[in-house]
């Protein structure tokens, strides 16, 4: 059994503290960017390859499924966290994303089936509203009915969509996955919705300050090159159109430096330019998201601890 001190009675505050963690957390980080690599590489070789539609789709297609290993390894990772258990290996995480790739599918599709009968439901409830005669005293029971009702499948369609993510992670089946968050958004909507939106905040302006911290940095770093590489040094929209037409308008990165031009070494300082506001941007969108996702990972085993604690 893992280490986790259980909430008495509802979910606890100092989840959002523990969700913080995830800045320090590397291996989901890895995780998710090995899977994507794969993915693109695969996609990128079958677009070389062929430029036939159906290969680029095959590639495409590879690559939205290494999306969802990489979502589903890093996600092993963090609920591995969540439950205080010692941390999978990077391959172990890898391999649990092939594994529950197929459940993550049918999840979604079962969830977006469940939203499509809703709709079809309404659509032949207002079907009624057109006979003649009784249409409109239908109409008036049945439309503040269908908004409220909108109302309530919106706010349970937040919490069962985020919370299935974790429940793969934690394990499930999708008829669990599915039960379980379905039970969750019945038995505790306010208090999950309430840390959900708790943790969007955290993780907003745990990005803002991450984007402030690391534009300082890059800043500095500019200080610092500026007085010895005014000459090749670039504004940030300069050294973007630069490499693209080096690499896809002008010939390729490769052919300049075989050639040994002043266009290479001008390349070489775009690139290390670029890269450091490529790291620095990815970094903005990758650390509010760790901290998001293992902040929901702590929210769905305290929810199941409270819904289903046989099931934990």
């Amino acid at each position: 059994m893992f280490e986790h001190t259980p909430s008495q009675g509802d979910l606890s505050f100092t989840l959002l503290l523990r969700a913080l963690r995830g800045i320090t957390l590397w291996q989901p980080i890895l995780v998710y960017i090995l899977a994507a690599t794969v993915g693109f590489t695969i996609w990128e070789a079958l677009s070389q390859w062929s430029n036939a539609e159906f290969p680029v789709l095959v590639g495409a297609l590879f690559f939205l499924a290494s999306i969802g290993v990489g979502y589903l390894g890093a996600g092993k990772v963090l609920i591995f966290e969540a439950r205080g258990e010692k941390l999978p290996g990077i391959f172990a995480s890898l391999g649990f994303g092939l594994r529950v790739l197929p459940r993550l599918f049918g999840l979604l599709l079962v969830e977006a089936l469940l939203l499509f009968g809703i709709f079809l439901v309404e659509t032949l409830a207002f079907a009624l509203c057109t006979l003649p005669g009784v249409g409109p005293y239908l109409f008036i029971g049945i439309f503040p009915a269908a908004v409220v009702v909108d109302a309530v499948v919106f706010v349970l369609a937040i919490i069962v969509f985020n919370l299935s993510g974790p429940a793969l992670w934690h394990g499930e089946t999708v008829a669990k996955s599915l039960r379980h968050t379905l039970g969750i958004a019945h038995s505790k909507p306010g208090s999950v919705l309430l840390m959900m939106l708790l943790l969007t905040v955290l993780s907003l302006g745990l990005g803002l300050i991450v984007s402030v911290v690391l534009y300082t940095g890059y800043s500095m770093a500019m200080s610092s090159a500026f007085p010895l590489l005014a000459s090749v040094l670039r504004d940030p929209g300069d050294w973007a159109m630069q490499l693209f037409n080096i690499l896809l308008g002008n010939g390729d990165l490769l052919g300049h430096l075989a050639a040994g031009t002043d266009a290479a070494s001008s390349s070489l300082f775009a690139l290390g330019q670029g890269l450091g506001l490529v790291v620095a941007t990815a970094l903005i969108f990758i650390l509010p998201n760790v901290v998001f996702l293992l902040g929901m990972a702590h929210i769905y085993i305290e929810a199941l601890e409270l819904t289903a604690p046989e099931d934990v």
